[in-house]
């Protein structure tokens, strides 16, 4: 009896509002399911009847894909609230959660009975219930998740058919069948190949006949490590009070603020220690794919085996490999970048967010989640600590911590032995007056870059401006060359003799002449770290020299590679972007040289003094991190300001005490919550009018409006570009979203809790 189809709900990762389609009866919410499109396939998530059937013919789904729903229930409870919470729909979410590759196999077998039976006789709520036994015990369907695809990360797994035997088969046909008979009908394929002594071509021999079947069983091949010694390190007073102040096995989130190299890793390790030795797993979320190597170092020498990673570096089947190593319950603690968080993993006891002030947290691309927030979300849904690591915290959640709403956690103390380093401003207008033009490297810079050569210790320099030159400027018209696309100049590249758009990658070959007047009298303003490079080069060639930013990290591996190399020693001078202010350890750092100090001022944001203090407490921890004495210096035209006056003394208490009256008065975060509606357009009107018509529709009291206004970009990749700023608490905002919800192909985008205006 064919089971009776009815109008299901159905979501895509398109933006589009769910579509309703015919679906068998009793099909669950959360499965995903293969539809056509407008004559296109696409996968969409199921979510249940249709309460509201179009009166319109409704196209039946094509296939099932999963039995059941794949992401733990708590997983699936946290998609929910982020879909409500960010304005999106929960299959926008699902493929950082799952890839759409995976496809769970319906020829598994639960007690003799395939998975497609159940499926072709309709029995769904059969199927859920094993769905369910699966979430607590993945064993009960081992194969649940191989692939017959011999591509990709994994292993390679031989299995008998049951099928009879033919009459005639080979004595080393035969060996291999007796070998597999033993082993209960499946092996390895190079266990199976060494235990029979037969060659691959046996095997394929028998996979032709149908007497084997050789599958993928998928693991994260490309990500293991061999496991080093582990560091074992004797926990300071300080450190251990911390980690009594976690208390495990209940729900409360946890500010960790302890100034540079104070050990934070130390109570994190010890932590996840004790929280891996009650039955319960990790989830540890670090900012940076930079991060992750020396991490896993430390996490695979104490943790051997058990630890899995994820992160946009890795390639598609080492995600693949990734995922059905935490739905198998494979890995205890699970390392990984901002979407992370929504990795499908079990019974967490412990959520680690390491730098949680840094804003690569935020995704600046739909859907625009912050990961560090939902992970606090997880944790309560999943009733377990969350411990929020930083020397230089947010201003929300350190005000939550003062506030009493999170626990606070402090280390104020390096390591015996260990000290913070000396911190000193050079005034780049001196320097100027001096030398009469402007300079790269102050005199105090260049000698202090001298003599730690001479000492044969390494140096870091800080330009957070990647290029050659920031612009091209004709001095006879006072043009600057811009991007015919976005409104922003472009960038002269040297090595590659580019001019080049940073926003949407037009790039051109630098004229002879000035387009506007043709003189030709054209030059280059400001320096990147390309410049500082090469200049650094003449003034010490005999120095070894590793620039590290985006331009010279694109090839994987690259940026790992070069940290490895500094690491080790060898490599004088680092010169690079903020990649190298987050949490590296150079054992012979032990100078740090900021250029431009007051680089990050200059932009219309509220929140960049807190950057730029960040920033620089964050690079000036870079320096004396083992039994060296540091010394940093910053080259600043504004040095009585108060993020450089306070990332002189190392004070963040004392930044976070001047800049969150500042906050409170002018009405942002943390004392209330921003909603930023952007529109694009093909015209600047057509922008300002789609956002005047959504303000005429805001009736929710306790809202303060400001917009429509230009976006500080105005036009990007040729759309204009207007805001819509909503200031008030949660609640408001939510109702905003919930009275007003915006057509998802709609001119229209939402960014919860924004932290990019540009």
């Amino acid at each position: 009896m064919t089971p009776a189809l009815v109008p299901t709900l159905v979501q895509l990762n398109r933006p589009l509002p769910p579509l309703t389609y015919l679906a068998p009866e009793g099909l669950p919410a959360w499965v995903r399911v293969r539809v056509k499109v407008r004559n296109s396939a696409a996968v969409g998530l199921a979510m249940g009847p249709d309460p509201g059937t179009p009166a319109v013919k409704l196209r039946p789904i094509e296939a099932v894909l999963d039995p059941f729903p794949l992401p733990p229930p708590a997983l699936r409870e946290l998609l929910a609230f982020a879909a409500r919470y960010y304005g999106c729909l929960e299959a926008h979410l699902l493929p950082l959660a799952l890839p759409q590759a995976l496809l769970p196999r319906w020829e598994t077998e639960d007690d003799g009975q395939r998975l497609a039976f159940f499926r072709d006789s309709g029995r769904w709520a059969s199927l859920v219930e094993l769905g369910e036994a699966w979430h607590r015990d993945p064993s009960i369907l081992p194969t649940l998740l191989h692939r017959q695809d011999l591509r990709g990360a994994g292993f390679t797994e031989v299995h008998l058919t049951g099928r009879p035997h033919p009459p005639r088969v080979t004595p080393a046909q035969a060996k291999v069948l007796l070998t597999l008979e033993e082993a209960g009908g499946a092996l390895m394929e190079p266990d199976l190949l060494a235990a029979a002594a037969v060659g691959p071509s046996v095997l394929a021999t028998l996979e032709k006949r149908g007497l084997v079947e050789r599958m993928k069983r998928m693991d994260l091949l490309g990500q293991r490590r061999e496991a080093g010694r582990d560091r074992v390190v004797a926990l300071s007073a300080e450190q251990r009070t911390a980690l009594e102040g976690v208390v495990l096995g209940a729900f409360g989130v946890h500010l960790l603020q302890g100034v540079t190299g104070s050990g934070k890793t130390e109570v994190y390790l010890a932590l996840a220690e004790r929280v891996l030795a009650a039955g319960m797993r990790v989830l540890w979320l670090v900012p940076e794919i930079g991060l992750t190597p020396r991490l896993l170092d430390r996490l695979e020498a104490r943790f051997p085996g058990r630890v899995a990673v994820g992160h946009a570096g890795l390639n598609a089947g080492e995600k693949h490999g990734d995922v059905v190593r935490l739905l198998g319950n494979g890995a205890d603690l699970f390392v990984g970048v901002r979407n992370a968080v929504l990795a499908p993993l079990r019974e967490i006891g412990l959520v680690v967010v390491d730098e949680e002030h840094e804003g690569s947290y935020k995704s600046e691309e739909h859907p625009r989640i912050h990961a560090r927030d939902l992970a606090v979300k997880r944790a309560q849904l999943e009733g377990c600590p969350v411990v929020l690591g930083s020397a230089t915290p947010s201003l929300e959640s350190w005000h939550a911590a003062q506030t009493g709403r999170y626990k606070l956690l402090r280390l104020r103390e390096r390591p015996a032995g260990v000290t913070l380093p000396k911190v000193e401003i050079v005034d780049l207008r001196d320097a100027f007056r001096a030398a009469r033009r402007k300079v790269i490297l102050a005199p105090t810079l260049m000698q202090a870059l001298t003599e730690n050569l001479a000492r044969g210790e390494q140096s870091l320099l800080l330009l957070n401006r990647r290029g050659y030159e920031n612009f091209w400027m004709c001095r006879a018209c006072g043009k600057a060359l811009g991007c015919p696309h976005c409104a922003i100049s472009l960038t002269y590249h040297r090595g590659d003799f580019r001019l080049r758009c940073h926003l949407c990658g037009f790039e051109t070959v630098p004229p002879e002449a000035c387009p506007e007047c043709g003189a030709d009298h054209l030059r280059g303003v400001g320096e990147g770290t390309e410049q500082v490079e090469e200049h650094l080069a003449g003034c010490f060639p005999g120095a070894r020299i590793l620039r590290l930013d985006r331009d010279t990290t694109r090839r994987r591996g690259s940026l790992e590679a070069g940290l490895l190399a500094a690491e080790q020693g060898q490599v004088d001078l680092l010169v690079g972007t903020q990649m190298l202010a987050k949490g590296h350890t150079f054992p012979r750092l032990t100078l740090v040289g900021v250029l431009n100090a007051d680089q990050g001022l200059k932009v219309a944001d509220f929140r960049a003094s807190e950057r730029t203090f960040q920033l620089l407490t964050q690079v000036a921890g870079r320096a004396g991190r083992a039994d060296l004495p540091g010394r940093v210096i910053l080259q600043t035209y504004s040095p009585d300001h108060p993020a450089i006056t306070f990332a002189l003394a190392q004070d963040f208490e004392g930044f976070a005490a001047s800049e969150l009256p500042f906050r409170e008065g002018l009405g942002y975060p943390p004392f209330t919550a921003l909603s930023l509606y952007r529109a694009e357009a093909d015209t600047p009107r057509e922008a300002r009018e789609a956002l005047e018509a959504f303000r005429q529709r805001l009736s929710v009291p306790g809202l303060r409006v400001l917009g429509p206004l230009e976006a500080p970009v105005p036009r990007v990749r040729d759309r204009w570009r207007m805001h819509l700023l909503l200031k008030g608490g949660r609640g408001a905002l939510g109702e905003v979203l919930r009275r007003s919800p915006l057509p998802p192909a709609g001119p229209l985008s939402l960014d919860r809790d924004p932290m990019q205006f540009g």
